[in-house]
């Protein structure tokens, strides 16, 4: 999912257009746009019960606000292409957005929209409180940060997938975590909105490539002027700061990277110097030709490019001519204007500047805004859809999804250095790592203050989903994790595997550690956290079983009642890490030093009582599990023969009942018709088999349209997404025709073929 605050772009309309305008496109965009779609609206703390009276009512509060310009803030929430939210659970986001942003009780108005392939969700809410009659500012001014909390809380409770540059995730004990990520340089969200539209790499990604290395590595001016100039870039002063010049277009040399300030860049070279460039004429720099920004689709971009080159050039000349005539005009009326009001004295000749300057500032503004949208009317369309005009719509497709394709990223992150095989750090992780013998490890830093309040971050790759490390990514993240540890961080470890438990026993003394060995259990790792109190992991092997994580949980649970901490009680949970200091503010010495994680005993080895102790936990839950079937009227499938789409539906949806706590059917319907593709199934063939089959799986109907469902979910599946989400799971394609049973068809046809 992704959360967007969306900035009021009108500001010269009233406050009550806006509001009115806001609404009825949140309710009723199909009036205004017949593509857009509605599928739920509600509204919320509202005396009226019709569109019209909240609108009225939204906009009677709102101009109690004298101060405010635009009291009601604009959010949108998307969801996934495949994810589809049910009523109850747009409800629910509305229903957390609005108590953690702290406006609960405000006025709302809210739309489910589904005119492009992921349905999103637009709110508007009114800051006024209606009982106070005052602006509420969420978190002063910061609510963007908060909202990508909400997003995660809201992933998190109702299973929808994360992005890959999600700001926060949510830990398995329910904990909040910000996860740290590589920063790659790129531009800017309207320069990322630009490249979108027309395939040209912007102005600033430009000079990202081709000034970022000169800027950062250069000696002095004149180095810095030389390079740029070779490289076709500029480099002015301009005011107090500075700007980079990419043909005719002006970038902030702040917006090429945050160290590229004309203060800091005089503290780096000295006084700034002028540099000696080609002169172009009178005409100025020369305009720099058009960079595809991908490689997705490069044939169809330069036939785009040559049909709109000559009436771009041309519109955007008769643009700069209606713009400078109108100037021109406006230095005439203040010449004569000021001329007879100079005898009226200074403070009166102010005061008609500063009415004329915003007078005639409206005016460009306005005349700049009526020019575009007349281009936007008469000129050229964005790329994607001159595709779609053209009927081209698999490429329009593969633009959009155009990321997910590519094969390099325009500017890598650069690559950390690993660390040194002597640090004792690295000796220790290697040690604890070939105990545990773990898939990945999870990296996670908590800063600890005084007054017992902390801030969780996990130390994540791009695209990693929170899955940490291998044990060779670890090395290169290894000098990172020192430094956030010199900044005060206190670093744990969470070992991740697919196949084994890593049960964690914690906050254990020297006693309570030597009950649990003669107990029987053995530990592969033990951990000295802090003077007097241990930490240990038992590995066990996974047991197969749809109670997997039930099991761990469980067990951790009863292992740490009787030696450890007896609050514990989820099975991924994270622990101290070895060679690091234990920062908490009790464990500060007099010296003002921490004591630092100590590694006892490390041995690879499964622990055979754990193990025996899970397979009994799990015939609890098996016997359990049995007896709520009995009770209670469960849904069973329809007896059906082999081959048929249906009874390939319902296999594949017992499969992934066994692996994955369900906690949303829309997520799991993309994945059945994703898998029945890989298997062979035609897309008519799997949109009939959705419409027919998920509402059967459903325990309350939601009064959704499931034609409109089975299409959107089949154009998931057989769509770039789709093809992408192949490719990802190449490895289980032949487990999904195992499910359906489709390798003893094969075997059984040619027998009957003999006989």
């Amino acid at each position: 999912m992704i959360v967007k605050k969306i900035k009021n772009q009108k500001d010269e309309k009233p406050k009550a257009w806006q509001i009115g305008d806001l609404v009825d496109y949140i309710r009723f965009s199909h009036n205004k746009n017949p593509q857009e779609k509605i599928e739920y609206a509600g509204g919320r703390n509202f005396f009226s019960s019709t569109h019209v009276g909240q609108k009225a009512e939204m906009i009677a509060l709102a101009r109690e606000s004298v101060r405010s310009r635009m009291p009601v803030q604009h959010w949108m929430f998307s969801w996934q292409e495949g994810e589809q939210p049910t009523r109850e659970q747009v409800e629910e986001v509305v229903d957390m957005f609005l108590e953690k942003m702290g406006l609960t009780g405000h006025q709302t108005v809210y739309g489910l929209h589904y005119d492009t392939d992921n349905y999103h969700l637009h709110i508007a809410v009114n800051r006024m409180n209606p009982e106070t009659e005052k602006v509420v500012l969420p978190f002063n001014g910061l609510d963007i940060r908060e909202a990508h909390k909400v997003l995660a809380l809201i992933e998190h409770r109702q299973g929808w997938a994360s992005e890959e540059k999600a700001l926060y995730t949510v830990l398995e004990n329910g904990e909040l975590a910000r996860r740290r990520i590589r920063r790659e340089m790129q531009p800017k969200q309207p320069a990322l909105d630009f490249e979108r539209s027309t395939g040209e790499k912007s102005a600033q990604r430009i000079a990202q490539e081709r000034g970022l290395g000169i800027i950062k590595n250069a000696q002095s001016w004149a180095e810095l002027h030389e390079k740029l100039a070779r490289a076709g870039l500029r480099f002015q002063k301009k005011g107090s700061g500075a700007i980079v010049f990419v043909g005719d277009i002006a970038v902030k040399a702040s917006s090429v990277d945050r160290a590229f300030s004309m203060g800091k860049l005089c503290k780096k070279l000295g006084d700034f110097e002028e540099g000696n460039y080609p002169d172009n004429g009178s005409d100025g720099p020369e305009k720099m030709p058009p960079e595809p920004v991908s490689s997705v689709n490069l044939a169809e971009w330069k036939m785009y490019q040559a049909e709109y080159a000559e009436a771009v050039g041309a519109e955007k000349t008769d643009t700069k001519i209606e713009v400078i005539l109108l100037k021109k005009r406006h230095r005439a009326e203040r010449e004569k204007a000021l001329s007879r009001l100079a005898k009226h004295g200074v403070s009166m000749l102010n005061i008609a500047r500063h009415c004329l300057k915003v007078q005639q500032a409206r005016e460009v503004r306005e005349l700049r805004q009526s020019l575009g949208a007349f281009r936007k009317r008469k000129g050229k369309p964005d790329f994607e859809t001159w595709l779609r005009m053209r009927g081209l719509r698999i490429q329009a497709d593969r633009w959009r999804h155009r990321i997910g394709l590519e094969k390099a990223r325009h500017t890598p992150p650069p690559q950390e250095k690993n660390m040194p095989e002597s640090s004792p750090e690295w000796q220790q992780f290697r040690r604890y790592a070939a105990a545990v013998n773990a898939d990945r490890y999870r990296v996670t830093c908590i800063k600890m203050n005084e007054d017992g309040g902390k801030k969780t971050f996990i130390l994540d790759k791009k695209g990693g989903a929170s899955r940490g490390f291998t044990p060779d990514e670890m090395a290169a993240h290894m000098p990172e994790m020192l430094r956030l540890q010199q900044r005060g961080e206190n670093v744990y470890y969470t070992p991740l595997s697919d196949e084994k438990h890593h049960i964690l026993i914690d906050d254990m003394t020297r006693d309570s550690l030597k009950k649990l060995q003669e107990d029987g259990f053995r530990p592969a790792v033990i951990l000295e956290s802090s003077p007097g109190n241990y930490q240990c992991l038992l590995n066990i092997s996974k047991l197969g079983t749809e109670h997997d994580r039930d099991v761990g949980n469980r067990i951790t649970e009863r292992l740490n009642q009787k030696y450890g901490d007896k609050k514990l009680c989820g099975c991924i949970h994270p622990h101290r890490a070895l060679g690091f200091e234990n920062r908490k503010p009790k464990h500060r010495r007099e010296d003002g030093g921490y004591p630092q994680v100590k590694l006892l005993f490390a041995e690879r080895r499964e622990c055979g009582k754990a193990l025996a102790l899970a397979r009994g936990i799990d015939r609890e839950y098996a016997e359990a599990a049995a007896k709520r079937k009995a009770e209670r009227r469960t849904f069973q499938p329809p007896d059906l023969r082999p081959g048929d789409p249906a009874a390939a539906y319902y296999a594949h949806l017992e499969n992934i009942r066994r692996h994955l706590t369900i906690e949303d059917y829309s997520r799991v319907d993309a994945m059945i018709a994703l898998r029945m593709r890989s298997n062979g199934h035609s897309r008519e063939a799997v949109a009939e088999t959705i419409r027919a089959c998920a509402p059967t799986i459903r325990d309350t109907q939601t009064g959704r349209n499931w034609q409109r469902y089975a299409e959107r979910t089949t154009d998931y599946a057989f769509g770039p997404a789709g093809d992408r989400n192949l490719e990802r799971n190449e490895r289980y394609r032949e487990l999904w025709r195992r499910v359906e049973g489709m390798e003893e068809r094969e075997q059984v046809r040619p027998c009957l073929r003999i006989n």
